[in-house]
């Protein structure tokens, strides 16, 4: 009883300390910031999820397999996932892990198939890690990192081979060349053509060749998307009389374009790929990541802008003004708030804040809070 009437006594206190009462008018946000609160669950999974890890181990029982593999996995993830968020110039900060290290910062593991025998385990695996202590390790050595993640964009690739021009036709080599890529967990959704009629008839190898990117555009368009990934390769000799491969790239919507060259090993009888295959895959890295690079770019935390932002609270008791004070105290985007007003069912704050509204947003919700609408303001409440 004594608990209950101080609890109430000092529900009472916060009540009284109310400066004014709140009254908001129903005004909707624009689209896009509607949209960015709908969007806030799915792009954390997509970012700081790890999916399609596939392992293979061979150790003398089948459960020394599993482990092995597993430890591989989260290895293999983790490296992934730092390539992922992360510009290249700033991974030289970071400082190696192990496997307990590591293993703090993931969430779940979940199988998507495995085979197991007497002394070998294979598996496809999806790693998800916790976005707050990754967050927060990647803040501790100073590394920026995105919060967001890019569109889709189609990826157009013409290959010459001697006189052969190669779009749409199946190639042995430039598939496997693909199957050595990750496509998958990227900063930006790469995209196949289906290869149906209607976009053969669109564009040809020569077209993506000569970067013809109003045709490419139209080409994308028959799969819902509106940027294109043009890639031009053909193998020739270098100055120096070496076999390689020659490409150029460009995306449609960054205006991202660079040129490179990729040496072209003979085959080995040791190596799956051919020596072309294997110059392909490459490639496709480099493409990739300069094409990631520009997104990251945009997307990381930008400590050179400065905000303050006018919110309401809930804060039904002061238990939970204090709880939410002390998860605005844990955000590195957060560098101060003040309390405006305070009352129930809400308060209002002020909210000082580095980057961009849409970064503290993720940032809130790496937290476990949520800025959502409220009217023609916005509420922080937690989630």
């Amino acid at each position: 009883m004594k608990a209950l009437m101080s609890n109430l006594f000092k529900n009472m206190a916060f009540f009284f300390r109310v400066f004014r009462m709140f009254v908001a008018v129903l005004i909707f946000l624009p689209i896009g910031i509607q949209g960015l609160w709908a969007q806030t669950d799915t792009t954390l999974d997509q970012l700081f999820t790890i999916r399609e890890v596939r392992v293979d181990e061979i150790a003398r029982s089948a459960n020394q397999a599993r482990q092995a593999a597993l430890l591989k996995a989260e290895e293999d993830a983790y490296t992934r996932l730092i390539r992922k968020i992360t510009q290249a110039e700033h991974r030289d900060r970071l400082p190696v892990l192990g496997t307990a290290e590591r293993q703090a910062l993931i969430s779940g593991i979940e199988l998507v198939d495995e085979l197991s025998s007497n002394r070998r385990y294979v598996a496809t695996l999806n790693v998800r890690f916790a976005p707050s202590r990754v967050s927060e390790f990647l803040a501790e050595y100073n590394v920026p990192h995105v919060l967001g993640t890019g569109n889709d964009i189609l990826v157009l690739h013409a290959h010459k081979r001697g006189l052969t021009e190669i779009l749409w036709k199946q190639d042995q080599v430039i598939d496997a060349a693909r199957d050595e890529v990750d496509w998958l967990n990227r900063i930006r959704g790469y995209r196949f053509a289906r290869g149906e009629i209607s976009e053969r008839m669109s564009i040809s190898a020569h077209a993506v060749d000569a970067f013809d990117t109003e045709a490419a555009i139209n080409t994308s368009k028959i799969s819902g998307l509106e940027s294109v990934l043009l890639i031009s390769s053909n193998i020739g000799l270098s100055v120096a009389g070496e076999k390689q491969l020659f490409y150029r790239f460009i995306a449609t919507d960054s205006g991202v374009s660079a040129e490179g060259a990729v040496p072209i090993a003979d085959d080995q009888a040791s190596s799956e790929l051919t020596g072309e295959a294997a110059a392909l895959a490459l490639m496709y890295e480099q493409v990739l990541e300069a094409i990631d690079g520009a997104w990251r770019e945009r997307l990381l935390v930008d400590t050179g802008s400065q905000d303050i932002i006018d919110v309401f609270v809930a804060t039904l008791s002061l238990d939970e003004m204090a709880q939410i004070e002390l998860k605005l105290s844990e955000i590195s985007l957060v560098q101060n708030y003040k309390i405006i007003e305070i009352g129930l069912p809400t308060s209002r704050f002020a909210i000082s804040y580095t980057g961009r509204l849409d970064q503290l947003i993720l940032a809130m919700q790496f937290a476990g809070l949520e800025l959502k609408p409220y009217g023609s303001q916005m509420i922080l409440e937690h989630r």
